[in-house]
């Protein structure tokens, strides 16, 4: 049972089952060992995938709204050292970062076999990943206090970090249509 009371542990459980899986399936377990290096970076790149667009839409879909409308008191509540936002923003940025670590990994084991479809979806993908470490990121970290903002700068910085988030969701459409689409079915 204490393996669904933290969730550290739950992440490591969920990995050691899936080797489990692929220990006793013999026929993955034959194609893993020949392709290891690639099932890994694409595993990589869609858990780190999921973990940031699922946080990029909670971000967009969830918190902005009830943000809006909430106390300065609530604000403060979860905007503060090891509370909600913070920590959302810990694991945004960081499956950002892992999402285009192994992205970029995977395109470069494809090289010249790469269509269109997926150096669109990548591209798009590299831009959100921009957005998120250049321009949300920093943004963020004077909305929520990490870095030192007068009342103007804050307001600022949260516009702008809701506008590049909402590009992002924008973005996410069409990236993971295309970059689905390399996988799945040609279309370029």
């Amino acid at each position: 049972m204490k393996v669904f009371l933290n969730h550290r542990l739950t992440i490591a459980a969920g990995f050691i089952l899936a080797i489990a899986l692929v220990a006793f399936c013999p026929t993955s377990w034959a194609v893993l060992a020949e392709n290891w290096y690639p099932a890994i970076t694409r595993w990589g790149h869609f858990l780190a995938g999921i973990t940031w667009i699922g946080i990029l839409y909670y971000f967009n879909f969830i918190q902005a709204p009830f943000l809006k409308n909430a106390s300065a008191e609530t604000k403060a509540e979860m905007f503060k050292e090891g509370g909600l936002v913070r920590n959302a923003l810990w694991w945004f940025r960081w499956g950002a970062m892992l999402t285009l670590i192994f992205g970029l990994s995977l395109y470069g084991q494809m090289a010249a076999g790469a269509g269109w479809d997926i150096r669109i979806g990548a591209g798009l993908g590299i831009i959100m990943w921009f957005n998120v470490w250049f321009i949300i990121w920093p943004a963020q970290k004077k909305v929520v206090g990490i870095v030192e903002a007068t009342a103007d700068e804050k307001l600022a910085a949260g516009k702008m970090g809701l506008i590049a988030s909402r590009t992002n969701t924008l973005l996410s459409i069409p990236m993971l249509f295309f970059m689905a689409s390399s996988a799945h079915f040609r279309i370029f």
